[in-house]
């Protein structure tokens, strides 16, 4: 009797010893591919030619996203105000302004200068809280290394007609060509001339950076100063979604957006009109006040490993795209350890 109930006890141990042998090796087999085959450095743009390396990447349009939502009529067409917290794009005009942005990403990547930009503010934002630009936004915002205006400029020169690039003091604009004015009621591809100061929107807003040896400093006007970020926050540059686009990011993206929000942790309206080139009132409102309409990005340690290494080390964290309850799609990205997890609908890290 004895004798068979310790062999019953040494059968249980062995299930419960294979079962925990399966569990990780289950564990294992269904973490995310990147996770061994490319590992971190996968996610570090460390090349001014980054397409290769974007192509082993998850591919964005593959996931599931949600329904854009979008203006009956093209802005522009009844010079009405804008409406807060609504679309600012009707569907060509959307269109026009994607199609912008990759013509930009594709002239850097000819160039081989792909880690000299990045999304920045308004954009920056959007990546990473929507993975995908602001669904209130009414442009697109990358910064470029000063040094390299020249060589961008040379090169947008030789675009086709179509597309046009536009000095703003310290910033550039690239736009599309005007449409014609019998289409101005329709919706079509194009920018428009809904401004005085000549160029077209929707287009892509280009601020350009300067570094020393600690900061990076954007050259425009931020507010009342200029927006400056630690170098080792933006610096090596890791690679984010942006809608259907790896894209160039600060290496700290928390860091890079609270810098000049220090404290702001809801959701806001810009307070300026892009399309009309004017100022707009400003609004606040809690993020979780636009759940049910917008999705948003909850951000999770991907491994419960933060008391390893230094608080600045990358690190994998999961990304997950909720709208409401429902989640949308998910990715494992990188970020450092210290900002791996933060609140989905509040600016603030969550501390363990």
């Amino acid at each position: 009797m004895v004798a068979r109930w310790h062999s019953r006890v040494a059968l249980a141990a062995l299930l419960i010893a294979f079962l925990l042998l399966l569990s990780q090796f289950y564990i294992k087999s269904n973490d995310p591919p990147i996770v061994h085959q490319l590992g971190i450095q996968g996610f570090i743009v460390d090349s001014g030619r980054t397409k290769v390396k974007r192509q082993k990447l998850p591919n964005l349009e593959q996931l599931d996203w949600p329904e854009l939502e979008y203006l009956p009529l093209p802005l522009g067409v009844t010079r009405a105000d804008q409406i807060p917290w609504g679309p600012q794009y009707s569907r060509e005009q959307m269109r026009t302004q994607w199609k912008l942005f990759s013509i930009f990403e594709d002239v850097m990547e000819e160039l081989g200068l792909s880690d000299k930009w990045m999304i920045w503010g308004g954009s920056l934002v959007g990546s990473f809280r929507h993975h995908d630009n602001i669904p209130w936004d009414d442009d697109l915002d990358v910064v470029v290394d000063f040094k390299v205006r020249d060589a961008l400029w040379e090169k947008m020169l030789e675009m086709p007609p179509e597309i046009i690039i536009q000095q703003s003091h310290l910033r550039d604009k690239i736009y599309a060509k005007f449409i014609e004015p019998y289409n101005t009621a329709q919706d079509v591809e194009g920018s428009r001339n809904l401004s005085s100061w000549g160029w077209g929107w929707p287009f892509i807003d280009i601020g350009y950076y300067i570094t020393n040896a600690t900061h990076l400093e954007e050259r425009a006007f931020y507010g009342p100063g200029h927006q400056t970020c630690a170098m080792s926050d933006v610096f090596p540059l890791i690679f984010r979604p942006f809608y259907k686009h790896w894209v160039p990011a600060p290496r700290n993206t928390f860091a890079a957006i609270m810098q000049p929000n220090i404290g702001q942790v809801d959701c806001l309206t810009s307070g300026w009109s892009h399309p009309f080139e004017r100022h707009r009132q400003r609004q606040l409102k809690p993020c979780s006040e636009l759940a049910h309409r917008y999705a948003f990005v909850e951000h999770s340690p991907l491994y419960n490993n933060s008391d390893q290494g230094s608080p600045s080390d990358l690190t994998w964290v999961r990304e997950r795209l909720l709208l409401g309850h429902r989640s949308i799609h998910e990715l494992r990205l990188v970020a450092p350890r210290h900002v791996a997890h933060v609140e989905t609908y509040r600016m603030r890290v969550v501390t363990p």
